[in-house]
């Protein structure tokens, strides 16, 4: 059962039945503390049953549905589903939002825990930018650091445990259809002067970058800089994407410890 974020006598439930043979994705929605349901599970697989529902406790259009083959969101409030392909097609027995980051934390039946960062886009997604060829979602703050003498990145890797977020900046990008194009970032400080340039495949759907916070080779080369090793300086940048003749820009905040360098250690 979910309670709505956003109504008085709204709720949401997901049923299972397939320990009885129904196998139907069963997912309701009561406005009236339950005197009427409505059925939500729109275009959800028919042989998928529903284990979790949640709804975005920001957007009250966008739910997650955990199914015995994987994840699906709706932007729509449940008439049309789509699955998150990253996630492994395993059975969702649970979803959470974590209030801070909003990092979707996915409990599997089989294969553990998952994370998926940053939801944020998926808040802003909207039909009007689904129309579009291309754009690039807003970009949340990053924070860079360095590691100290002793630690370093292979400590703890016998024990067994999933991969980390990469550092850096995340970027989130909507493309609507394959062109041919490729998926272009340009990253550029706040006076203007650039300072990495990032590409991925144009594929069709929802594509993420990640920045480490360095200059690229093809940014030093051309303008010159200071050790790549060396991150950027805190402060405000600007990227722009450029899909075909689409630019979309968003502006975003580094934070980094002053006086910290690879030199100091």
């Amino acid at each position: 059962i979910e309670p709505s974020h956003f109504a008085d006598g709204a709720a949401y439930v997901a049923t299972s039945g397939y320990r009885t043979g129904d196998d139907r994705p069963v997912i309701v929605r009561t406005t009236d503390l339950g005197k009427t349901w409505e059925s939500v599970a729109g275009d959800l697989p028919s042989g998928g049953p529903v284990e979790v529902v949640r709804e975005d406790p920001v957007n009250p259009r966008l739910l997650y549905a955990g199914t015995h083959f994987g994840l699906f969101a709706s932007f729509d409030q449940g008439s049309h589903w789509v699955r998150i392909g990253d996630v492994p097609p395993v059975r969702v027995d649970d979803i959470q939002i974590h209030p801070r980051t909003s990092d979707l934390v996915i409990a599997t039946h089989g294969r553990s825990l998952a994370i998926l960062d940053d939801t944020v886009p998926f808040r802003e997604f909207t039909g009007e930018i689904a129309a579009k060829p291309a754009h690039l979602f807003s970009v949340r703050p990053a924070s860079g650091f360095y590691l100290q003498p002793g630690f370093v990145d292979s400590n703890g890797k016998g024990v067994y445990r999933g991969q980390n977020p990469p550092d850096g900046v995340l970027f989130t990008v909507w493309v609507r259809e394959f062109t041919g194009d490729e998926i272009k970032i340009a990253v550029t400080k706040s006076t203007g002067q650039p300072v990495a340039n990032l590409k991925a495949p144009g594929a069709p759907g929802f594509s993420r970058l990640t920045w480490d916070l360095r200059p690229t080779k093809d940014v030093i080369a051309e303008y010159g800089g200071d050790d790549p090793r060396l991150l950027v300086p805190a402060g405000d940048y600007t990227a722009e994407l450029t899909f075909g003749t689409t630019k979309v820009k968003q502006t975003f905040h580094v934070d980094l410890a002053e006086g910290i360098s690879p030199r100091d250690h």
